[in-house]
């Protein structure tokens, strides 16, 4: 398949009067075009990060401070290239150019992301402007085309419309059409569903379907719901603390998970054959990030620990069959 954007050994971490935080502790995970690509992990383990450092908008005290960001562009004569997006100065035009028109992103909280003092219409075009060599009224042709395209109901007179005029619902699929207006090759969704009532958000992953299909367009969606990452997603990144700790195709992941927290993020999962059972819980709590542990981060967390192991080595990525990745000391020679 054809790699859209190759993220290797990314480093982001946040330089705080307490320590140093590695929110994103060399990750490594690739996006093919037209894939859907799942992320995984409880709060906290680095997932909106890594999204906010493919973008190039980690601000201060965070910083990206190592690793490559490989996104391959088509130029006019249909040749590709790739291009190290931390190469990029962040505010640089390149970087701009990409960001919003390339590669676009929908923030866990539409109302947070749209403008309370400007007209929902300025803000797509405004947007269809910056990325598009398009005339003042053909980008608010193109405007509506997007507010149709969501399904929002009387477009032309939602243009004129506030954010705290909308549902929460609807915010979000004007989210949806910013983000889409300049046909990205990839969208990425952090938790775009999170505030939405779930008959809203079935609505909402559908339109994200349709469109993903209609325009062969890759998106990473993040999400604590394993239930939209079995439905949406042809591959899985499980992130702990940081570190992708497994990495395969949806089916694999949950046919067969390799890695314990994967297998303790399944189980927790309701069943409609558990009645009258409690539900599993993974035990304890994320560690602090200010005080890194000895060896594998999970271990303290682990039903498979292995004293003496687990507590002094940390594991590196272990590459099994059918091209799946698991970070874990029990596929290794240490294991018992």
């Amino acid at each position: 398949m054809d790699t859209l954007l190759e993220v290797k050994n990314l480093q982001t971490y946040f330089f705080m009067a307490e320590g140093v935080a590695k929110a994103v502790d060399s990750a490594t995970f690739s996006i093919q075009r037209g894939q859907v690509l799942g992320v995984v992990g409880e709060s906290g383990c680095g997932k909106s990060v890594t999204a906010r450092s493919i973008m190039r908008m980690v601000r201060p005290p965070g910083h990206t401070v190592d690793g490559e960001i490989l996104y391959t562009q088509t130029d006019e004569a249909g040749q590709s290239a790739p291009v190290d997006l931390l190469q990029l100065p962040a505010t640089g035009p390149e970087m701009r150019s990409i960001r919003g028109g390339e590669i676009a992103m929908i923030f866990q909280e539409p109302r947070a992301s749209l403008s309370p003092v400007h007209r929902i219409g300025d803000q797509i075009t405004e947007n269809i402007l910056l990325h598009q060599d398009v005339s003042p009224s053909e980008a608010k042709e193109i405007a509506i085309e997007m507010l149709q395209q969501v399904n929002i109901p009387l477009a032309d007179q939602r243009m004129n419309a506030y954010a705290h005029q909308l549902s929460g619902g609807m915010c979000q699929r004007v989210m949806i059409a910013m983000a889409l207006s300049c046909h990205p090759s990839l969208l990425i969704a952090d938790e775009p569903t999170t505030a939405l009532d779930v008959t809203t958000e079935a609505q909402i992953l559908e339109l994200m379907q349709a469109l993903q299909a209609n325009l062969n367009m890759a998106i990473m969606f993040i999400t604590h719901d394993l239930g939209i990452i079995a439905d949406m997603a042809d591959e899985v990144t499980v992130m702990y603390l940081g570190r992708v700790v497994e990495r395969g195709s949806a089916s694999d992941i949950f046919r067969d998970p390799k890695h314990p927290y994967t297998t303790a993020l399944l189980e927790s999962l309701p069943r409609m054959d558990q009645k009258r059972e409690w539900l599993q819980t993974i035990r304890g709590v994320v560690p602090d990030p200010y005080s890194p542990l000895n060896g594998c981060p999970f271990h303290p967390r682990c039903a498979h620990f292995m004293p003496g192991i687990c507590n002094e080595i940390v594991p590196q990525p272990i590459n099994l069959e059918d091209g799946r990745e698991v970070r874990c000391l029990l596929y290794t020679e240490h294991a018992v």
